[in-house]
């Protein structure tokens, strides 16, 4: 049983690692309302979407492993806090480099610039945290992404999200939504990556750093 619980709280910690917030979000947006995105053409929208996944993916990966390399960090894990610091820096650039792209990019709807803007001030606040203690950044990304969604859906959406053939309730998507996270925060625990005040401090400034965006840009 230990075993199965190991491996799925890992597969959590890997599926909704922070760095894929943003392109779930973008998938979000895409599903609740494509219009909101008046590109031209299949090949500008393709262009798009690899801009925005290698900014906040792929870049930022790539730099971790290249610490790893050289031993700038010790694991992928980070278990010392003050390993962050080098990845926190690097991912912050990219998606300031992101938003300051897409903010005025007609192709890209406003508040899918305000939700990436969110999230780096998330990273700028869990980056001053960090310093004191080793906040969790898995937190930080739930909290802006049901933060964002819940902010999409009562914008953009619909009372019910069109997937295919499937019609399915905002109330359900919400309630998923709210279950992984849920589940997202209690592997962080099982895993003794973070304790209760990492993870709760995790979440509310993931959610704080959403509504200093929508309020205040």
């Amino acid at each position: 049983m230990k075993f199965v619980l190991n491996t799925l709280f890992h597969f959590l910690s890997v599926v909704f690692h922070p760095l894929l917030i943003i392109i779930y979000t973008l998938f979000l947006y895409l599903v609740v309302n494509p219009y909101l995105f008046p590109y031209s053409g299949e090949r500008e929208f393709g262009a798009i979407v690899l801009v925005i996944l290698f900014t906040s993916v792929v870049i930022p990966g790539i730099a971790i492993l290249l610490m790893l390399g050289t031993g700038f960090i010790s694991s992928l894990q980070m278990k010392d806090r003050t390993e962050r610091i080098g990845p926190l820096i690097v991912t912050a650039i990219c998606y300031l480099w992101l938003y300051l792209n897409i903010r005025t990019h007609n192709a890209i709807p406003i508040d899918f610039g305000r939700f990436v803007l969110g999230a780096l001030i998330a990273l700028f606040m869990a980056f001053f945290i960090n310093n004191f203690s080793k906040i969790s950044l898995h937190a930080t990304g739930m909290g802006g992404l049901v933060a964002g969604t819940l902010y999409l859906l009562a914008s953009h959406g619909e009372s019910h999200l069109y997937i295919g053939q499937w019609v399915i309730n905002n109330i359900f998507t919400i309630a998923l939504l709210s279950i992984i996270t849920g589940a997202v925060l209690t592997a962080r625990l099982y895993l003794k990556a973070h304790n209760n005040i990492d993870v709760v401090g995790g979440l509310l400034v993931g959610i704080l750093g959403q509504i200093i965006a929508i309020r205040f840009f």
